[in-house]
């Protein structure tokens, strides 16, 4: 297979090149199938996305089944519906606080080991579709962007259109080490991807789709190549491209993309929509964003990456709310006391005070397993290493002793809120000192004291029945309906996954 001569990246450096190339990961175990993760229970948070927290739409001893809305957003809220992902009964509604500090109602639901499914989860056959009912079925299916922000797709399809985008732009270029989440989206499932981008492609309003990927990437370049290929009679007016990145840590996110492909640098408050008129959506979003088109299925599961020093690297497909336990026990990966547990990435990552009452979320793409080590610490040395390391150009030894010392003032003219807390300074800083940790911990208690001033909605419950939300959504968000030339065609196959 011939490449490209151009590569793009968001940064060149020969010192450190190399030593942020992840892209010889660890063996993982590959299965025929993707392996799934039944746990006896979910604690399902209402406020797995930006934005406000949903209110529950089920009591204490409710029978739930899966794809059941279980979280609604209340009236005027910027918020995302949330699914129960088993089928059970709800054993408690309770106040939850999860590792990034948000604090929120989470709906607990213990499997009745049925697996019943809701009603409206059905496949669709009819090909012809409008724009603005692929609109609804995103906003109803609670699909959010899965790569970390967490930002409501139909947010961003909202912005998109209304800043009149000119392409659509696929994120797979997951480039932490050891996580393979997204990428084995890709190699199972890459038809549903392109689908995907042309049911969102169809919504925004644009005929141009770039799928970013690692120029290492051969298979999963392979898988999305033959999609391509094989759903080319189905559609028309789209044009596909595949973009090339070079292997670097943390090549996907959306300022570093503006910076690699459109040579922007995006100062704070601006987007990708308005400045370089294009719009990114996650691979696992795009896959989400198909299996509610075509199978009726909201966002209720996850591939998850289950990795760490003394496990052999899993992606398990898990429902939203399983307990991290419960997902390493399911690889046979149970955690000793002496190993710290991650809700995340191992240098994007959060520790976790307590894996057997903390859930995965929309947002988390894997949980990593590290073994405890007294990491040898000495004062900053000026090496200048994390200088060079941060993608964002930001001097996080100037900042974190400007936080240390509790100059915030300092802190933020040194640019802390531009910090993307990738973890890329820590893990070169010869000192062993713990600069993204400190970093992002200031940046997360800052953005939540901004949320607690929002007004709170005390409302115990929303009574909408045991609906999904699939099969009651407004055509418009303004009740309007489109005319004729609003249809799209989108390319079904029945729902299979390829």
């Amino acid at each position: 297979m011939l490449f490209p001569e151009k590569k793009y990246s968001f940064y060149k450096d020969i010192t450190l090149d190399s030593a942020l190339d992840f892209s010889k990961r660890s063996s993982f175990v590959k299965e025929i199938m993707l392996e799934r993760v039944y746990p006896t229970k979910v604690i399902i948070p209402m406020k797995q996305h930006y934005g406000a927290p949903c209110i529950p739409t089920v009591d204490v001893g409710d029978k739930v089944t899966i794809g059941q809305c279980v979280g609604m957003p209340a009236k005027g809220t910027f918020a995302s519906p949330v699914h129960c992902g088993i089928s059970g009964s709800v054993t408690a509604i309770s106040d939850i606080t999860l590792p990034n500090g948000v604090t929120c109602k989470a709906v607990t639901v213990v499997t009745d080991r049925k697996r019943t499914h809701h009603p409206s989860i059905v496949k669709r056959n009819d090909p012809y579709i409008s724009a603005s009912k692929v609109t609804g079925i995103i906003r109803n299916s609670g699909i959010v962007g899965m790569g970390g922000e967490g930002i409501p797709t139909i947010a961003k399809i909202n912005r998109a259109k209304k800043a009149g985008v000119k392409e659509l732009l696929v994120n797979c270029l997951q480039s932490e080490p050891y996580a393979t989440s997204d990428l084995i989206r890709i190699t199972d499932s890459a038809e549903y991807l392109i689908m995907g981008a042309v049911a969102l492609a169809g919504a925004v309003g644009v005929t141009k789709i770039n799928f970013l990927i690692s120029e290492k990437r051969k298979t999963e370049i392979t898988a999305l190549m033959s999609a391509m290929e094989r759903t080319a009679g189905r559609y028309s007016g789209y044009i596909f491209n595949i973009r090339y990145f070079r292997e670097r840590f943390p090549q996907g996110y959306y300022r570093l993309v503006a910076k690699a492909l459109y040579d922007k640098d995006l100062g704070s408050g601006q987007t990708l929509e308005e400045e370089c008129g294009a719009v990114l959506f996650n691979c696992s979003t795009v896959y989400a964003c198909w299996e509610a088109i075509a199978d009726g299925m909201p966002l209720c599961s996850r591939v998850v990456t289950v990795t760490g020093e003394d496990l052999k690297g899993h992606n398990v497909l898990a429902p939203i709310g399983t307990p991290v336990t419960e997902i390493i026990n399911s690889v046979n990966g149970r955690s000793e006391t002496t190993n710290t547990v991650i809700w995340g990435n191992a240098l994007t990552g959060i520790k976790i005070a307590d894996p057997d009452n903390t859930p995965i979320i929309k947002t988390t793409s894997a949980v990593t397993v590290v073994r405890n080590e007294d990491k040898v610490r000495t004062n900053c040395i000026h090496c200048s290493g994390c200088v060079r390391a941060c993608p964002m150009g930001l001097d996080p030894g100037i900042i974190k002793q400007f936080l240390d010392n509790r100059l915030f003032d300092l802190a933020e003219r040194e640019g802390v809120f531009d910090c993307i807390a990738c973890g890329a300074c820590s893990y070169i800083c010869p000192s062993g000192m713990d600069l993204n940790e400190t970093i992002a911990a200031f940046v997360r208690d800052s953005e939540l004291r901004i949320e607690r001033k929002k007004p709170a909605y005390t409302t115990e419950k929303m009574d909408i029945g045991s609906l999904s939300l699939l099969e009651n959504y407004n055509e418009e968000e303004n009740g309007g309906r489109q005319g004729d030339d609003d249809k799209i065609v989108l390319p079904f196959e029945g729902g299979k996954i390829v």
